[in-house]
């Protein structure tokens, strides 16, 4: 029996869902595959629904789990883009709870071990991620890269120094690794050659902008806030309408003390994704921060009517009635 997404699509079949009745190996393997087209056509979505039904049905089986928990994983990467990190964290931490009896049950590869510390740092435990990407071989490049950035996130820059270094030296043309190296030698004091690393990476991948991001990141951090700014500003607009582009330009221009323009980095995130609910309560605080009340007002009107009584928005709506919070009061 076929399945209709919310959209129209129509998802491949998949084995009957009856609880009780045993599933034969063909449709284990159906579903398996279904779950991988549907990942490959980029709809995590209906990925999820299959997953977490052949879930329930194989409970102890380590390859679906690592399916589970990889479907979850990137379901959280989509979710965390639209709504930012603590609307992702509870799917990440079902990733890594299923990731874990992956590996627990004998799926131990290294795509699951290095999901399951990307699933536990997206849910928030860092120390254990640590310590998944450490169990991961040793010749994985994308493990060591990822625990590098896990210790940066730690605050452990001399920790990290010693992973990418090596792994710097087998990779010299890896703008990824060149980029996380120079956190480690902004982090350690060593400001030019942070810089002279990141203006490398950005070399090497020019329209990549996870790393624009980084290095907008360490020029506002040294102080250089409007070089900073100017950096992701002159992005195309529809990647600085990403959620992380947007949260670092935001940054930037509230160092500026300019939160008008933050305000309307917000407000073009929001109308880009008008799901963000978090982008239109970050823009009306930014334009009541710039004293622009009635921008101010329509954006959390705005948030209001998108999710009437969500807890956040009447948080909003408490704070921003504040006379004495107001900069003119």
């Amino acid at each position: 029996m076929l399945m209709t997404a919310c959209d129209g699509d129509t998802e491949p079949p998949s084995p009957a869902r009856t609880p009780g009745t045993t599933l034969s190996a063909a449709d284990r393997d159906a579903s398996l595959d279904a779950i991988e087209r549907w990942l490959a056509a980029g709809r995590a979505d209906n990925a999820e629904t299959v997953a977490r039904s052949l879930a329930s049905r194989l409970p102890d089986d380590p390859v679906v789990d690592a399916a589970l928990g990889r479907t979850l994983l990137m379901r959280s990467g989509e979710i965390r883009e639209a709504f930012g990190e603590a609307a992702a964290s509870a799917i990440a931490a079902d990733a890594a709870t299923a990731l874990k009896r992956a590996e627990d049950g004998g799926k131990i590869d290294a795509e699951t071990r290095r999901n399951l510390g990307l699933a536990l740092e997206g849910a928030g435990r860092l120390d254990a991620a640590i310590e998944a990407y450490r169990r991961v071989d040793t010749s994985d490049p994308i493990a060591r890269l990822y625990l590098g950035l896990a210790l940066l996130r730690a605050d452990r820059p001399e920790a990290a120094a010693d992973i990418l270094e090596t792994l710097a030296r087998e990779r010299p043309d890896d703008a990824f690794v060149l980029a996380a190296l120079a956190e480690t030698s902004f982090r350690t004091g060593e400001s030019q050659i942070a810089f002279e690393r990141l203006d490398a990476a950005v070399r090497l991948a020019p329209d990549e902008p996870g790393i624009r991001i980084r290095r907008a990141a360490l020029l506002r951090r040294a102080g250089r806030v409007r070089l900073a700014v100017e950096s992701l500003a002159a992005l195309p607009a529809a990647v600085r309408e990403r959620r992380d582009v947007t949260q670092e330009l935001a940054a930037g221009w509230l160092a500026l003390d300019r939160p008008g323009d933050a305000g309307e980095t917000w407000a073009a995130r929001a109308r880009h994704d008008p799901e963000d609910l978090a982008a239109a309560i970050e823009a009306a605080r930014c334009f009541d921060a710039a004293s622009r009340t009635e921008d101010a007002e329509a954006w959390l009107r705005i948030a209001e009517d998108t999710a009437p009584g969500d807890p956040r928005v009447v948080r909003a709506r408490a704070d921003l009635a504040r006379p004495g919070d107001h900069p003119d009061s």
